[in-house]
């Protein structure tokens, strides 16, 4: 099948590389790959996926995500439409594509406090609701009241929060897949200047222990401890007590500044960071008797 099979609405590119669209930049080719702008084209190109039996995967910005040397077979739809708008009650509806950054920015606009903790966090809100994003203890599962989603079956149904099952860094979309196309966050109303303060000083504190914003990185590798009362212990602090700052192989390093970030010094490989993984999980386990479970998505 070639690009020009598909309906001719849809604009298809094939043999993309991949690597393009992740922030780590690792990936081999997507057999077809289209740019998305439109929610109702989305769903549509998705149907006509599953019509014909194609494999098909939504990815928004890619920055916490990596591919395989050898790519995806099927078709990988980049999530692009991003309307975003005040409703009643202090509420924020977002299409998927929205970034994070620019549902913040509305609601530093409109003084709406909540959001704040996603400072300097990429990403968009459809990635962030199906990893259940979070930072300095919030994350974006409490906040969400409802959802619009597309069903595996190609149904478009209206979803309340509990339908998620959010839990540290996971929704149900991990096990039952569905494509987030709108979410609706609950928010409450605040002083516009407070809330630009202290997401002015989280990014300040992203900025002093975390790489620059350049580095090639997936963001944070492994997740968090948590023990049987939920409280959690980093990652990270494991990590620095079996040296993995600067450890490497090939190029995929542990970056200097956290011993949580993996990154890609140029050429890195899906192999070379999975490998690196491996090393560390192994290292941790042996010292610790704790497995490092991996925060960053992985498809091949």
């Amino acid at each position: 099948m070639k690009a020009s099979d598909f309906p001719p609405n849809y604009t298809i590119q094939e043999n993309v590389a991949l690597a393009d669209f992740t922030n780590i930049k690792i990936g081999g080719p997507a057999d077809y790959l289209s740019v998305v702008t439109d929610q109702k084209i989305f769903v549509d190109l998705y149907r006509h996926c599953l019509a014909i039996g194609l494999r098909f995967l939504a990815l928004g910005d890619g920055t916490n995500v990596f591919f395989s040397e050898g790519g995806f077979h099927g078709l990988v739809a980049i999530i692009k439409f991003d309307n975003t708008n005040i409703v009643a009650k202090n509420a924020v509806v977002a299409e998927a594509g929205a970034s994070l950054e620019q549902i913040l920015a509305l609601c530093i606009e409109n003084g709406l406090t909540g959001f704040e903790f996603t400072a300097g966090i990429p990403g968009t809100i459809g990635g962030a609701v199906y990893g259940n994003a979070g930072a300095y203890g919030s994350n974006v599962g409490a906040l969400l009241t409802r959802a619009k989603i597309l069903t595996a079956s190609g149904e478009i149904i209206f979803v309340e929060h509990d339908f998620f099952k959010f839990s540290y860094r996971h929704s149900d979309l991990k096990v039952n897949p569905a494509i987030v196309l709108q979410a609706e966050l609950q928010l409450a109303k605040g002083d516009a200047a407070r809330i630009k303060s202290e997401c002015d000083e989280i990014i300040a504190m992203r900025r002093m222990k975390l790489p620059p914003p350049d580095t090639l990185t997936a963001g944070s590798w492994f997740k968090n401890i948590k023990d049987d009362q939920g409280n959690a212990t980093a990652a990270a602090l494991y990590l620095d007590a079996i040296g993995a700052r600067k450890m490497s192989v090939g190029d995929a390093a542990v970056h200097e500044k956290h011993a949580n970030i993996f990154y890609n010094k140029g050429n890195a490989t899906a192999t070379d960071m999975l490998t690196l993984q491996q090393i560390l999980q192994e290292r941790v386990y042996r010292q610790f008797g704790v497995m490092l479970e991996r925060e960053v998505m992985y498809v091949e």
